[in-house]
């Protein structure tokens, strides 16, 4: 039997130390990783037709930084779920022509090859998704086609992610990401980085322009605001424009919370597109309501 109800069932991948039901290794999660893919799925769903024009004609790319083994087992509920990367794999309308996946766990690779095996346009490697991603960004700027990319990046903490990443991926023309911003995280960590010159939180903004927004204090009462209007500075020195950045007519970034059973932020969601006219306003409009019905912005 399947005892996940603290993070002891993990093994030295950090998987669960049970395998899943097809005998290969599952991340274990807590129930709120089903939010953050709904919020995926629905994405893909209301874009589909937007998708289509270019899949049509085999130019869909989806790329996952952290893809893991492909497959969670939600803690307390032993209830198993595909991971992003494989809920965008299985899709009838509009799919992908070719899907990039890193993981940096040669054991969540080699599991993702054989749940991915029947997919001949599977492409995973095994390494640093901060350095593969030079190489996939030059190749994917090498085709002359149209193309249009999606990015899921789904980083343990922020440790997992660096600025430079994003920037790599916004050389793309059509690039559209959903950021998993775990502010959880690092709220948590900024009493230990905020003397540190060369800290995480550097590298994951790409600036270390929080330490002149704010305090420990203002940190604390309003970390998401200070942190996220930083992130959207970033992402407009890379080429994401303004009118990609809003939440309706407001100049904020468009985010949703994920909160765990204790109703504590987790993280965000965020969706970043160069498309000004239709992404934001898909994104806009599935956001207002979480998986249970009920409002979820910060």
């Amino acid at each position: 039997m399947r005892n996940c109800k603290s993070d002891n069932c993990k093994d030295k991948n950090s998987n669960c130390s049970i395998l899943g039901s097809d005998s290969l290794p599952v991340q274990c999660v807590g129930s709120w990783a089903e939010d953050k893919y709904f919020y995926l799925e629905k994405y893909l769903n209301a874009s589909r037709e937007a998708r289509r024009k270019f899949s049509d004609r085999g130019n869909a790319v989806f790329i996952d930084l952290f893809a893991g083994p492909g497959k969670c087992v939600i803690r307390y509920e032993d209830k198993e779920i595909d991971g992003g990367g494989i809920k965008a794999l299985n899709r009838d309308e509009a799919p992908f022509n070719e899907y990039y996946y890193f993981d940096i766990n040669e054991t969540n690779v080699k599991a993702l090859e054989k749940r991915t095996s029947k997919s001949s346009n599977c492409h995973i490697k095994c390494g640093d998704s901060n350095v593969l991603i030079n190489d996939l960004v030059k190749k994917l700027l090498g085709y002359r086609f149209n193309r249009y990319h999606f990015a899921y990046i789904d980083p343990f903490g922020p440790d997992a992610l660096k600025f430079n990443t994003i920037r790599e991926l916004a050389k793309l023309q059509r690039m559209d990401m959903l950021i998993h911003f775990p502010i959880g995280a690092i709220k948590r960590n900024i009493p230990n980085w905020i003397d540190k010159p060369n800290n995480i939180l550097n590298e994951f903004l790409g600036t270390n322009k929080w330490r002149d927004k704010s305090n420990i204090k203002m940190i604390y009462d309003k970390t998401y605001r200070i942190l996220v209007d930083i992130y959207k500075e970033q992402l407009l020195s890379v080429g994401y424009p303004e009118g990609g950045l809003k939440f309706s007519e407001e100049d904020i970034l468009p985010v949703v919370s994920v909160k765990n059973t204790k109703d504590r932020d987790l993280y965000a969601l965020i969706l970043v597109s160069k498309d000004i006219k239709l992404a934001q306003k898909i994104w806009n409009s599935i956001i207002k309501s979480n998986l249970d019905g009920q409002g979820s912005l910060f």
